[in-house]
C-alpha cells in the first residue's frame, strides 16, 4: 500500500494533516466564518518549511493565512501534504451516563469512535451527559467539529433542545449528527438533524454510522456553507 493510502488508514479523520489543496480551501472558508462566528478559526504549521534556494519559507507555530499559502504554492505541489494544527477538531458526545438506560448506548458510540483511529483521537474525543454541560464547555475551551447525540432522558429533552440551540449561536458551524436505536432510542429528538440508525439485527449498522462520522467530519467546509 502506498504512503499516503497507509496514513489515510490510519487517519480517516485527516486530524493534523492537510494538502496543500485543502489548506488554501480552509483558509479561504474561515475567513469568511471569522466574520460571523463567536469562535474563531485558523491554521498553524506544526513544522517548519523550508525550500533549497529559498530558505525558510514558514516557520514552525506560524499561523498559515492565504499569502504564505500562496508561497507554498510556489515551491510544494497542491497534493504535498503539510502538518497543521487547527483548533476547530474534535468530537464531542452528547450522551446521558447518569442513568441506567443510557449506559449502554453511550458506551457503543464512544466505543466505535475510539476504535475509529485505532486509539489515536482519545485526545480528540469527548462525552458529555446533556447540552447544558456542552454549552459550558463550549464557552470556555471546547472546540470541536462535529457533535454526536446519543442518549438524553425524555423527561430532559425540551430543555437539552433549547441548550443545544444556545450552543448553535456560540458556534453555528459545528456539524451534527445523531443516532437512533431500534431498542434503546427507537425515534430522534431532533428529527431535523442527519440520523444513523442502529438496528441490533443488523451488525453493519455500526459500519454505517462510521462511515458518516468520517464523512460529516472530512466534508469541506466550503462546500456545506458557501
Amino acid at each position: 500500500m502506498s504512503e499516503p493510502k497507509e496514513r489515510e488508514k490510519e487517519n480517516p479523520l485527516k486530524i493534523g494533516v492537510a494538502t496543500l489543496d485543502e489548506l488554501e480551501e480552509k483558509i479561504k472558508a474561515f475567513r469568511n466564518m471569522n466574520q460571523t462566528a463567536l469562535k474563531k478559526r485558523y491554521i498553524l504549521s506544526r513544522e517548519t518549511l523550508t525550500d533549497p534556494g529559498q530558505g525558510v519559507l514558514i516557520q514552525k507555530s506560524t499561523e498559515i493565512d492565504i499569502s504564505k499559502a500562496k508561497l507554498l504554492r510556489r515551491h510544494y505541489p497542491g497534493d504535498h501534504l503539510l502538518k497543521t494544527f487547527q483548533p476547530d477538531e474534535g468530537i464531542v458526545i452528547v450522551s446521558d451516563m447518569s442513568r441506567m438506560e443510557g449506559i449502554s448506548l453511550s458506551m457503543d458510540i464512544v466505543t466505535q469512535i475510539m476504535n475509529l483511529g485505532g486509539g489515536a483521537y482519545e485526545g480528540f474525543i469527548d462525552r458529555v451527559d446533556s447540552f447544558a454541560d456542552f454549552l459550558n464547555l463550549l464557552k470556555k475551551a471546547l472546540f470541536p467539529k462535529l457533535i454526536v447525540v446519543g442518549y438524553l432522558p425524555p423527561d430532559r429533552i425540551e430543555m437539552e433542545k433549547l441548550n443545544f440551540a444556545r450552543a448553535r449561536k456560540v458556534d453555528h458551524y459545528i456539524r451534527s449528527l445523531e443516532i437512533t436505536h431500534s431498542t434503546q432510542k427507537p425515534q430522534p429528538y431532533f428529527p431535523k438533524l442527519k440520523q444513523v440508525h442502529i438496528d441490533r439485527q443488523d451488525p453493519k449498522s455500526w459500519g454505517r454510522f462510521i462511515l458518516e462520522i468520517i464523512r460529516e467530519y472530512t466534508k469541506p467546509y466550503f462546500v456545506e456553507e458557501f
